[in-house]
């Protein structure tokens, strides 16, 4: 994509003639496409080279960047004519009511002078505090990193022992963020400055993260704990020749400069410089308009329709480990189908399976055929004629070369010599998928028996997997592996529990190091409410594996927590999209999301009906340990399924599964009354939960409002709630009759501005 700048920029002519695509403004009006608004504020003396070097790399993106210029009034340019800044910058009153997606703070050559000093101090220190209420994400270079690192957390500059000019070996301190998604563990940034900041003080402030330092050259990159801010120490930025053309006017002004260290070949500087530095420019550059600039909500919210919801577009991957789900392999065309999302990115290196869905015919799943199929002779027989004739209707369909008859009849073998009980059986469904697709893809079949260990207690062995899969998968740059099983250590084949083929495809993803797992199914992500109750409900483009785990718990039918655990702990984004709408985005999950700003509030609303609440009330309960030991042996006795415990100086309410209580209710409160006699109990059966998970909820009581105000709107009562300091969801109590009407009024409550 282009990036706009404003008409007869000095740098449109020479980004131009490198092949750069630059648009003009005058072109830029005959698009219809919401660019990023960036920002550069410019503090260099020699601004039209500055600016020149900040475009190139801003441009290198396939996203369209809107640039804007600002200088500080009170300073002037005696270098850059004052023609060039009246056409081309702005001065911070005409630009203090703009919002922007990003900003760069370029640095200055006045590293040496005292911050307080500087002319134009207090009008920058202005800008810094507006950035933080005006900018998504702003980027700090150099002296201005140091000057801002000064103003938000008091971190002070220290001159160097000589000017530090040169290019330096950096290394990743932090590897798993995604501003150095992509680099080598060793990479090259020039610097030029006289001062540096200590690490040390760094590490004092909690709210800043070390992200890469060199030996040499001291701390290079550091952020902000939201991430809304980064700091930058060298300039990658620099053209091939900045560093000469400085060393070259020191000369002149009669100095004795130090060569740029690593920079000349040889360190002499009538050889031309070696450039070592430029991918890394470009791929940081990239990165940072990707991860932690991009949002494609236009300003005007009133104006968003559905298929606006703007798409988390940060999950660019060089490896990635693909799952399809049963549902997406039924038949022939369901293969093709995946071949095609396969071979439409070649990061897609690695693919791992369920076995196909319902059999044709049977109204059973197939796994569940094989799982029934080790009752008798007869019906093992039967359901293996089912499953072969299956399987040979999609070999047929894709005109592959396959011997099925002969591994159906190696699988009647071994199952008939008793050597191998029923997980063997249920595991074949997966195992002969994942064969016949690697041979329609043309890929390796790595089997799932010599990867995923387990112990003899039936519990999966995470390190020994990982170690086994990385060594194996490292011989095969393309494969298949089936899902839901592996062996012991003596290769007899066990099961993973229901959901299995996750686990699976969430190990290799860990073991070969991926930069993003997808699963493949029917559905176009996580879905923000249960369509059964909402009508086309919308999916959530980005969610984090925290809320992720509270819409587990509450109810909602999403992965458990359990299957996506290992990327979850390497750090690997997951994307979860619909095999039959492959261009959909889906819905990508993350740690954390801070820099993808969502129109919805919240990230799904569920419920779920059969529970009771129980009710104890009475004065400075909470100061009654007896009591509260009493009630708390009453409940674990009576083996009540507890879903939640919310308790006050004079309250304690019990939400249980009320299919506990049948028969039991005269029984149980009759016990409690004894333990608390000056207490009031109650019970209140025929309880729905309501659920309503956000990252939101943590920082602003607006989206509980809105919960609230939605509900009483509707005159629908409130049970109970659950609502703690921080939390990242709501839970409600309702009546069973209110649930459809809750989840859908609390839906258009979150999503009427964007179906408008």
């Amino acid at each position: 994509m282009p990036i706009k700048v404003p008409n007869d920029l000095p740098a449109v002519d020479i980004l131009t003639k490198e092949n750069v695509f630059v648009m003009t403004d005058n072109r830029a009006m005959t698009q219809d496409i919401r660019p990023l608004h960036i920002l550069i504020l410019n503090l260099m003396p020699t601004k039209i080279a500055t600016e020149t070097q900040l475009t190139r790399l801003l441009g290198n993106t396939p996203l369209q960047v809107e640039l804007e210029l600002l200088h500080t009034a009170s300073h002037k340019s005696h270098v850059t004519s004052q023609e060039h800044m009246i056409a081309f910058y702005k001065t911070f009153d005409e630009i203090r009511e703009n919002y922007y997606d990003g900003m760069v703070v370029t640095g200055a050559p006045i590293e040496t002078m005292p911050f307080e000093e500087v002319d134009y101090w207090e009008e920058f220190c202005r800008i810094l505090d507006w950035t933080r209420t005006h900018v998504h994400s702003t980027l700090y270079l150099c002296w201005g990193a140091q000057a801002a690192l000064y103003h938000f957390y008091g971190i002070e500059k220290h001159l160097l022992p000589k000017k530090l000019a040169g290019v330096y070996r950096h290394w990743l301190n932090y590897k798993k963020g995604m501003l150095f998604r992509g680099f080598d563990d060793e990479f090259y940034v020039p610097h030029s400055r006289a001062t540096t900041v200590y690490a040390e003080d760094i590490e004092r402030v909690p709210e800043l993260k070390i992200l890469s330092t060199s030996d040499e050259a001291g701390v290079f990159a550091v952020k902000s704990e939201n991430d809304r801010e980064i700091y930058i120490m060298g300039h990658s930025e620099y053209d091939e020749d900045t560093l000469a053309l400085e060393y070259e006017r020191d000369l002149k002004a009669g100095g004795c400069p130090d060569v740029p260290e690593h920079y000349y070949p040889n360190d002499d500087p009538s050889q031309r410089p070696i450039v070592r530095w430029r991918s890394c420019a470009n791929l940081f550059y990239s990165n940072w308009l990707n991860y932690f600039v991009y949002q494609s909500t236009p300003y005007d919210i009133r104006q968003i329709r559905e298929e606006d919801l703007p798409a988390f577009t940060g999950c660019e991957s060089a490896l990635t480990v693909a799952k399809f789900g049963g549902i997406t392999l039924n038949d022939a065309e369901g293969f093709r189908r995946v071949k095609e999302i396969v071979e439409k990115d070649p990061a897609r290196r690695y693919v791992v399976v369920s076995a196909p869905g319902e059999v044709p015919g049977t109204g059973i799943r197939m796994t569940d055929l094989l799982l029934g199929a080790t009752g008798s002779a007869k019906k093992f027989n039967e359901n293996m004629d089912l499953i072969q004739a299956q399987f040979q209707g999609i070999i047929d369909g894709l005109g592959v070369s396959f011997d099925l008859a002969g591994e159906m009849e190696e699988i009647r073998r071994v199952y008939k010599s008793g050597v191998a009980g029923g997980h063997y059986v249920a595991s074949r469904g997966e195992y002969l998928c994942g064969k016949i697709l690697a041979a329609w893809l043309g890929y390796d079949f790595v089997d799932a028996r010599d990867t995923m260990v387990f112990g003899y207690d039936g519990q999966p062995d995470s390190k020994k997997t990982l170690s086994r899969t990385r060594a194996i998968l490292a011989d095969h740059a393309r494969a298949v592996i089936p899902g839901f099983y592996g062996a012991f250590e003596n290769r007899v084949i066990t099961t993973f529990p229901r959901g299995g083929s996750d686990i699976t495809g969430a190990l290799v993803a860990e073991a070969v190091g991926a930069d993003l797992y997808e699963k493949w199914t029917d559905v176009p992500g996580v879905l923000m409410a249960d369509p059964k109750m909402v009508e086309r409900p919308l999916s959530v483009p980005v969610i984090t594996y925290a809320e992720l785990r509270e819409m587990s718990l509450t109810g909602s039918e999403v992965m458990h927590e359990d299957t996506v655990l290992p990327v979850q702990e390497a750090g690997i984004p997951m994307n979860i999209r619909s095999a039959f709408q492959p261009d959909l985005p889906g819905t990508v999950i993350l740690d954390r999301a801070d820099q993808y700003k969502t129109l919805l509030q919240i990230s799904g609303i569920s419920a779920r009906s059969g529970y009771a609440g129980i009710s104890i009330a009475m004065p400075r309960l909470s100061a009654h340990r007896e009591i509260r030991e009493k009630i708390s042996g009453i409940l674990t006795r009576a083996k009540l399924k507890l879903f939640k415990e919310i308790s006050s100086v004079d309250a304690l309410d019990i939400v249980v599964e009320e299919a506990g209580l049948r028969g039991r209710q005269d029984e149980l409160l009759e016990a409690l009354r004894e333990a608390a006699p000056e207490a009031q109990v109650r019970l209140l059966d025929g309880l729905s939960v309501l659920a309503v998970v956000g990252r939101e909820f943590a920082d602003s009581p607006a989206v509980a409002a809105k919960v609230l105000d939605a509900l009483d709107k509707a005159r629908i009562s409130i049970r109970f709630l659950d609502h703690a300091p921080g939390r990242i969801s709501m839970t409600l109590g309702i009546d069973r009759k209110d649930q459809e009407e809750a989840v859908n009024v609390v839906y258009r409550a979150f999503s009427r501005m964007v179906m408008q």
